[in-house]
């Protein structure tokens, strides 16, 4: 038996401690989301509301894009654009704000 644990362990089959991604808190996720719109706003991180759209804040088509890029790489997910379409577009009342956008990156972050 400590001998396949041993081969299991050479094998990469068990993950270290140390190697083990641990899940980035939801709140952190907002406050970082809240950051890269605000650099994209052109506006203080304080004046962002992260309930209110971020199209009602100021954001533009281009900087939708260039925040998604941004959000992708500071937490390193890939997010689908049929999902920023959907919330972009599908709910009328929140629209795309922070909150749904760390939402959608709390969703990917997570180990399939």
């Amino acid at each position: 038996m400590k001998r396949l644990l041993v081969m299991l362990a050479a094998a990469g089959v068990f993950a270290s401690p140390v190697m083990a991604q641990h899940p980035v808190p939801y709140h952190e996720i907002v406050d970082g989301v809240r950051s890269l719109a605000a650099q994209q706003i052109g506006r203080p991180a304080t004046d962002i509301d992260t309930i209110s759209s971020l199209f009602g804040q100021g954001l533009t088509e281009n900087g939708l894009t260039e925040l998604v890029v941004a959000i992708q790489n500071e937490f390193g997910v890939v997010i689908p654009d049929d999902e920023i379409h959907h919330a972009k577009y599908n709910d009328t009342i929140v629209g795309l704000s922070v909150r749904r956008l760390a939402s959608i990156v709390q969703r990917h972050s997570r180990p399939e």
